[in-house]
């Protein structure tokens, strides 16, 4: 999947240059991780680093990398997934250009649309409007953050490095390795310490679950979602599946009262 991801991206004009511990099959350690990430990111010849993989072990690097002496340089980072711990702490710390999306290694299961957006995001290039469910109404405008979900709720109880969700639109979505009543806790937690607040808009996006935990999150969300001070909505097309659209953090969107997301 690494080899294909490579070669779409070649494949659209990009060149590539894969980083030190990319190929390695045995976790490198976390000191390695981060000199290579650090090294990448302050490399004249790299414009954006996109991950290769997610998994684990993100939480070991935030607190190792050197932030202060990444703020001398402007880059784009693009990754999800466990992923979403790194782009998520670029903006708490003000280093760099996060974008939420597909890795390199699953590029190939994009659909076609997801392969199109991810390139007109890169460019800032117009964007088609995406229709959402209403789940709690209201209009709302900001800019992005978010993610996966346990990496967000792991950020925002366990880490200093939670960025502030005042005024943005914070996006969340999840696989199935959480069963539905981990989510619950996690999104419940989220709201009780009162994380999500002032945010601007709550929009929850794919969740892998099926049969009766699929049931249970569906009976869920739209119930909880009247406890938040703000609009929420559901079924964005981002996330761990076939359709899913990058999100740039630095760039505005707004929703509609009925649904209507569009990206300025």
């Amino acid at each position: 999947m690494l080899d294909r991801g490579v070669q779409m991206l070649e494949e659209a004009g990009y060149k590539v240059k894969l980083g030190d511990f990319v190929r390695v099959k045995e976790r490198a350690a976390a000191e390695d991780r981060v000199k290579d990430f650090e090294k990448m990111w302050l490399d004249p010849e790299v414009d954006i680093i996109v991950m290769a993989r997610g998994g684990s072990g993100a939480i070991d690097l935030i607190g190792k990398i050197d932030w202060e002496k990444l703020r001398s340089r402007e880059m784009r980072v693009v990754g999800f997934s466990d992923i979403t711990l790194i782009v998520n702490t670029m903006l708490s710390q003000k280093a760099g250009h996060p974008y939420s999306g597909s890795m390199i290694s699953s590029f190939s299961q994009w659909d076609a649309a997801s392969a199109k957006w991810f390139r007109a995001m890169l460019e800032g290039a117009p964007l088609k409007p995406v229709k959402v469910k209403v789940l709690k109404a209201g209009a709302a405008k900001g800019l992005p953050m978010g993610g996966h979900l346990e990496r967000v709720h792991r950020l925002a109880t366990a880490t200093k490095f939670a960025p502030s969700a005042a005024g943005r639109v914070v996006f969340i979505e999840c696989t199935a390795h959480y069963p539905a009543a981990d989510l619950k806790k996690f999104l419940e937690t989220m709201r009780d310490s009162g994380y999500l607040r002032d945010a601007a808009a709550v929009v929850f996006a794919d969740f892998r679950h099926a049969g009766e935990e699929r049931k249970a999150l569906d009976a869920f969300l739209p119930v909880y979602a009247q406890t938040l001070d703000c609009p929420v909505f559901a079924g964005y097309p981002y996330g761990h599946c076939a359709k899913s659209y990058l999100i740039d953090f630095f760039r505005e969107v707004s929703i509609s009262e009925s649904g209507t997301v569009s990206w300025k």
